[in-house]
């Protein structure tokens, strides 16, 4: 069965900047999906700041892939982006940021405070 791409509102396409989310989209496409339909996403690990886990050129390359495809692009990011997450001690999971068609949603960020930091991290190096 072949679902009839016309009759969805939106298509989302989670892009990373790598061969994966390419291809769906190129398959999309390929499949008949209304160009005006599409919408690529993309969750920035690293946030609005400075690389820490992302590569400097994913960034970029997502909005050039957005850009030549004629396609709105909108971002997501965790305040204080993965470093803080990883970092975190007696704090809750930072809230997210979304760029949506309607502007910039934050949600979460109100939740217990987590447990990050409060048990031993045991890495593989330690084990021998």
């Amino acid at each position: 069965m072949t679902p009839d791409l016309t009759s969805y509102d939106s298509i989302i396409v989670a892009v990373a900047g790598g061969k994966d989310g390419t291809a769906c989209l190129l398959a999309l496409l390929e499949a008949g999906a209304p160009k005006d339909r599409l919408e690529l996403w993309h969750h920035e690990v690293d946030g609005q700041g400075p690389s820490f886990m992302d590569w400097p050129s994913t960034s970029p390359y997502v909005s050039a892939l957005a850009q030549d495809f004629g396609l709105p692009l909108y971002r997501s990011w965790r305040e204080g982006a993965f470093e803080r997450e990883m970092l975190r001690n007696a704090a809750p999971t930072a809230p997210v940021l979304f760029e949506s068609p309607e502007g910039l949603i934050r949600v979460g960020g109100e939740g217990p405070n987590g447990t990050r930091l409060r048990f031993p991290q045991v890495s593989a190096s330690l084990m021998t």
